[in-house]
């Protein structure tokens, strides 16, 4: 842990280096590598050996950026958070039990699924692949996965293990299943203590890509202290409502700590 924290020092102080003296950086290397291939006076031992240690600063240099450069694949998450992918949840034939509690949440109403399953194929729309954003599973959410014996709708929910406990949502990414036809609304309601949060997205007929929903930039609130969030989506075709699916994935989210 010591030697990585050091390494990561100077990889830091290497990468801030390579920023701002890049541009002598690399008319140095052509100089030297100019030098050593057209001074007829150096034996040609001597020349490789100084080739040779210029590969290695390069690769020195290299390993030290990509070490503290973030990728396109990266993301800088608050402190506390984690990304919960549903990535290590078995899957047989396409759809598969969460465990509760899963990661401390329990998520009543929802399926992890693979929708690049073959025994899927034929179900899930090609175009709907997409749903699993971090492959290869995702959560599937719909009125059908209640048994519905009263007349109260239930909708698809997380909540805390702990009842006297509370989480953050800060982020995920979500999309309405299959093709509808008309307008679709997906709905986000968070409960906490004496009040609720509420934040909505319609998407238009035919099929989409994944949204990214950043709930504090799109909401213009911090989604935290929250005991329970309730997500589900409304399908309308003219004036008519009609049965709902949707997926979710990469929810990033922050325990409350005690």
């Amino acid at each position: 842990m010591v030697f990585y924290q050091i390494f990561h020092c100077i990889a830091t102080l290497a990468a801030a280096f390579i920023h701002m003296y890049w541009n002598e950086l690399v008319k140095t290397i052509l100089m030297a590598i100019v030098s050593c291939l057209s001074n007829p006076r150096e034996p040609l031992s001597r020349s490789m050996v100084k080739l040779h240690s210029l590969v290695l600063i390069c690769f020195v240099f290299g390993l030290c950026f990509n070490a503290v450069s973030a990728s396109s694949e990266q993301a800088l998450l608050p402190k506390g958070s984690s990304i919960l992918t549903f990535d290590d949840i078995d899957t047989p034939d396409g759809f598969g039990n969460i465990s509760a509690p899963y990661n401390g949440l329990f998520f009543d109403g929802f399926y992890a699924f693979d929708p690049s399953d073959a025994s899927l194929k034929g179900i899930i729309y090609e175009k709907d692949l997409n749903c699993a954003v971090s492959k290869p599973n995702a959560l599937y959410g719909t009125r059908d996965n209640f048994e519905l014996n009263t007349r109260v709708e239930r909708r698809p929910s997380i909540r805390h293990k702990n009842d006297d406990s509370t989480f953050t949502l800060h982020a995920l990414k979500i999309k309405p299943l299959d093709m509808p036809l008309g307008l679709v609304t997906i709905s986000l309601q968070g409960f906490r203590s004496g009040t609720t949060l509420n934040w909505d997205v319609d998407f238009p007929a035919g099929f989409h890509n994944v949204l990214d929903v950043r709930l504090e930039e799109f909401s213009g609130q911090v989604w935290d202290g929250l005991e329970r969030l309730e997500i589900w989506a409304d399908f309308h075709y003219n004036d008519v409502s009609m049965d709902w699916e949707f997926c979710v994935d990469n929810i990033e989210v922050e325990l409350a700590s005690h």
